[in-house]
């Protein structure tokens, strides 16, 4: 026979709740006698908070079996039925019911509160390992909702369900929500609720928690590619790139706040026209499409080097257009230039970009991605040129040269343009004179092509004629991320390019402090004096006067 207590009469028409919990409602029909346990157990993993606890509601009591279903439905507690109907009442529960169960008595039964809990998460049927993914915003706010309300009343019996710990608890239906004071890591969050039917095939589930990935790039004008490492000339525009991808739970949520926080190191500064705003100098895309920075639902503020791109609410209506979901990315490109503040050689100028973002969709708190590997950098390089006699050695004071970008350089806008004192660019030539010591520096050079020109000699030398033509190559270490060497090749003129420019050293070549030293001699024109020029003049002298001398004579034999 069968047991009436344990066993009994049930719809062949169940409905599933969001784990896929069956509900007995409708026509009997005969359901087999199943041994249930008394208990259910089931570990919740964390994927993104190690340290997480769980409040833990048992909102029905049942008979769960082995394939998920319940039976004899009835409340955790009185405490409980009163906050779950007070929710339901406030959330459509009255109007369901005039459609699904119209007349008196229907509101209190368990079974009909639970079939409507049922319908509002419309979650997906629980793969192992996996936990509930809600189908559509109002489902996930639904859900968040309850939990909260629960959360909130201190009435509520709850149980605390730790991360990686087997619970155990009565057969029924039970919410697990994340403790919100164990998401105060930056990099924590707290999962969606987890809806479990305790003691069916449910013992294992990976609680449904996610964070959004950030990552900023740099384009290099020699490859024409995004990537970690760039060069540039003090000036020039250099384009970055932010990227965030949304997280895996992102459905999860009623509200979603998403915050790019961008900070430009001193050495950097925003390219901003005049007349123009931050705001009209960013490019933002989500999902490929190109969004309007309208200051209420996207707002972009630049203070002090910090560039915030601001998402109020992802989730609101505004949004909707777009497709966000799970994994649709946001990205931000822009363009920086070098000033005279930036760091030549290593460690050059990082720039990096950390994400705020809603982190529990049932606390609505917010966590913090770190910058981590997101730091691109751009380096910039520093040429010292150095006027010596060709053959004493002697440091030659006052002569002049020009620097221009050469045609074989990469960076095809720059070419023909002169190199001024900051290292900027310029249409006019700036003249660099060589000091005391037989030097001048030209900084904050990208890696190309440079002709440099001698365009005045020092006092008492001979001017070079022909230009000097040099070549600046950046090798990157293996991952492509940072500066590890500097290779230099100077061409033409009287340039001493032997060891000072070839092999890499402290004196000729030196990445770390990204200097090129360069050689380049100067004859020196020496005046060489005629000998015998006061013999000469007195012998023309006393020619002349012999000359003269035998001329009266001849003219008085004539007379006489």
């Amino acid at each position: 026979m069968l047991n009436n207590t344990r066993c009994g009469l049930i719809s062949k028409a169940a409905i599933t709740t969001g784990l896929g919990i069956a509900l007995a409602v409708g026509a009997p029909t005969l359901l087999p006698c199943l041994a249930l346990a008394a208990e259910g157990t089931v570990t919740i993993s964390q994927q993104n908070n190690e340290n997480a606890t769980y409040d833990a509601f048992m909102l029905f009591k049942a008979d769960i079996s082995p394939d998920d279903q319940a039976a004899h439905i009835t409340w955790a507690s009185d405490s409980m039925k009163k906050i779950v109907l007070s929710f339901l009442d406030s959330n459509g529960y009255t109007k369901w019911l005039e459609s699904k169960h119209p007349g008196k008595g229907q509101r209190d039964l368990p079974q009909n509160a639970a079939q409507y809990i049922s319908e509002m998460i419309a979650g997906s049927k629980t793969a192992a390992g996996t936990a509930t993914k809600p189908r559509t915003t109002a489902a996930a706010s639904f859900a968040n909702k309850l939990a909260v309300a629960l959360a909130s009343n201190d009435a509520s019996p709850r149980q605390v369900a730790t991360s990686g710990k087997p619970f155990s608890g009565p057969q029924g239906y039970w919410l697990f929500a994340t403790t919100p004071s164990t998401t105060g890591d930056p990099d924590d969050a707290g999962s969606a609720p987890i809806w479990v039917p305790l003691g069916g095939s449910t013992t294992a589930i990976l609680e449904k928690s996610s964070v959004p990935t950030a990552d900023k790039d740099v384009m290099e004008d020699s490859t024409g590619s995004w990537g970690k490492f760039a060069d540039a000339h003090v000036g020039q525009a250099i384009g970055y790139r932010l990227t965030g991808t949304l997280p895996s739970n992102f459905n999860s949520f009623e509200h979603y706040h998403f915050m790019f926080t961008d900070t430009l190191s001193a050495g950097l500064d925003l390219d901003i026209e005049d007349g123009k705003t931050a705001a009209d100098s960013v490019v933002v895309q989500v999902a490929g499409k190109t969004v309007p920075v309208d200051g209420k639902s996207l707002k972009v503020e630049y203070d002090n080097r910090k560039l915030v791109i601001d998402f109020a609410d992802l989730m609101a209506a505004s949004w909707s257009s777009y497709g966000i979901s799970g994994g649709t990315k946001i990205t931000v490109t822009y363009k920086a230039h070098l000033n005279d503040a930036c760091i030549v050689g290593t460690p050059g100028n990082p720039n990096e970009v950390s994400v705020t973002y809603s982190n529990d969709p049932v606390s609505g708190g917010e966590g913090h991605t770190s910058p981590g590997k997101t730091k691109p950098k751009t380096y910039t390089y520093r040429m010292t040129l150095k006027k010596l006699d060709e053959q004493t050695g002697e440091p030659l004071q006052g002569a002049e040269f020009t620097i221009r970008v050469g045609e074989g350089n990469s960076d095809k806008q720059s070419v023909g343009l002169y190199v001024q004192s900051d290292g900027s660019l310029g249409k006019s030539a700036h003249t660099f004179t060589t000091d005391k010591s037989g030097t001048f520096v030209a900084t904050g050079l990208d890696e190309g092509t440079y002709v440099i020109s001698e365009t005045k000699a020092p006092e008492g030398y001979e001017r070079i004629d022909s230009d000097l033509t040099l070549n600046i190559t950046a090798d990157r270490d293996k991952d492509g991320l940072e500066l590890a060497d500097l290779k230099a090749d100077l061409k033409g003129g009287d340039a001493k390019d032997a060891g000072a420019v070839k092999k890499t050293s402290v004196a000729g070549l030196d990445a770390k402090s990204g200097s090129i030293s360069l050689d380049v001699t100067n004859d020196r024109m020496i005046k060489m004096p005629v000998t015998g020029l006061g013999g000469t003049s007195m012998a023309v002298s006393l020619g002349g006067f012999t000359a003269i001398v035998a001329g009266i004579g001849l003219v008085a034999r004539r007379r006489r």
